[in-house]
Parts: structure tokens; sequence; C-alpha cells
């Protein structure tokens, strides 16, 4: 059966809370090239959701991100992030819901290779028809070709399409891709303008099933 609607999720501080992982996986790099002031979870999350950043310069004191340190983190990361990262409340329930009614994709800015062995790793991967990493676009959100991929993917229309996120970077690739966004409070990042707000995933789903 054909769905009408395409609910498109930022992974990372919107379903997924990640950010010790991505912490423990940065600070390691830091340390093998030598940097041994680790980076603060609060600083990581700031950083990674506020735009106009210089994260390679921030973490690692590179002007471009090295390969060699893109293979240290990823080698760390997908090796002990699964026993890290965790769901936030009642995630999962409410995929299984609205995976009934509508289309769900993942829209995020980190490699594809991540967001499916962490969607997978917490049994939830099954749920989404599409999942965008930064490595399937030219331009990471805020770029609105991600939510383009998504909708070309799935076959709907701007005016059937929802992006759910927790960072301005979310926000402003829903403005500039004409769709709808709701913010999820319980997040790393802040919104700017944002006129839908979720508190916790039981006022998300009250909010989506009136798109659906």
């Amino acid at each position: 059966m054909k769905k009408e609607i395409s609910i498109i999720f930022d992974m990372d501080g919107t379903l997924i809370d990640s950010s010790e992982a991505m912490t423990q996986s940065v600070n390691y790099v830091r340390k093998s090239i030598g940097l041994d002031t680790p980076l603060s979870k609060e600083a990581l999350e700031y950083h990674i959701n506020a735009l106009d950043q210089q994260l390679p310069k921030i973490f690692y004191n590179t002007e471009t991100y090295d390969p060699a340190h893109r293979a240290l983190f990823k080698e760390h990361y997908m090796e002990h992030a699964p026993k890290t990262i965790s769901l936030y409340p009642d995630v999962k329930e409410m995929l299984h819901l609205l995976s009934q009614k509508a289309y769900l994709a993942i829209a995020t800015n980190a490699h594809e290779c991540f967001a499916h062995n962490m969607l997978e790793a917490l049994g939830i991967e099954r749920y989404f028809s599409s999942v965008v990493g930064s490595n399937n676009v030219a331009e990471p959100k805020p770029s609105p070709l991600m939510v383009y991929h998504v909708m070309e993917t799935l076959g709907t229309s701007s005016e059937q399409t929802v992006l759910v996120g927790d960072s301005i970077k979310d926000e402003r690739a829903a403005l500039n891709a004409g769709i709808s966004f709701i913010f999820a409070n319980w997040g790393y990042g802040k919104s700017e303008n944002a006129n839908l707000r979720a508190h916790n995933v039981h006022e998300l789903l009250a909010l989506l099933n009136t798109f659906i």
C-alpha cells in the first residue's frame, strides 16, 4: 500500500543518544595524534550542531579531515559505539506506530555506514525506507539535498514531507527544502524559530499524527 506522508528523522540527538560515544571516539583520535586535552561531551554537542563550525580544526587541529583520522574514528566508533548508544525513551514504540501509516527516513550528517550500523544495533533499521548520510549528497544539512534525496526516493512532495530534528542545521534544511519541521527539544542543539516543538516522544507522536 502506498503511503502518503514521509517523515524524515535526524538520527543523533533526535532518535539516538550518541554524544558520549562520539566524544569517546573523537578523544581516541585526539590522543592517538598527540592532542592530550580531551574534548568534553558538552563541547562536542555544541560544535556538531552549530552552524559554520570548523570541525576538523576543533577536533583534530587540522584544516581539513585527514583520511587517517577518519579511519581511526571509524574503527573506534564502529567497535565501541553500539555498547554506549541508546534510544531515547519510547522511540521504538513511536517508530512502530508511525511506520504503519507513513514512510520513515533518516537524514544524518554522519556517514551512511555509521547510520546503518547504529540503527541495526538498536533494532530499528527495519522501520526506515530510506537512510541518507553525508556521503550520499554533495552537501550535508543545512543544505536541503538530503531532503530532496528522500522525497525523490519515496515519491512524496514537499507538502507531504516533515523533518524532525534537534538542531539549527535540521531546521534550516527543512526551511531550505520548503517542508514542515518539528524541533525535538530533548536533543543536543537549538532551534531558531521552530513553531512546532516536542518536549518528549509522546508530544512528538501527537504532532506527527496531525500530518498523517
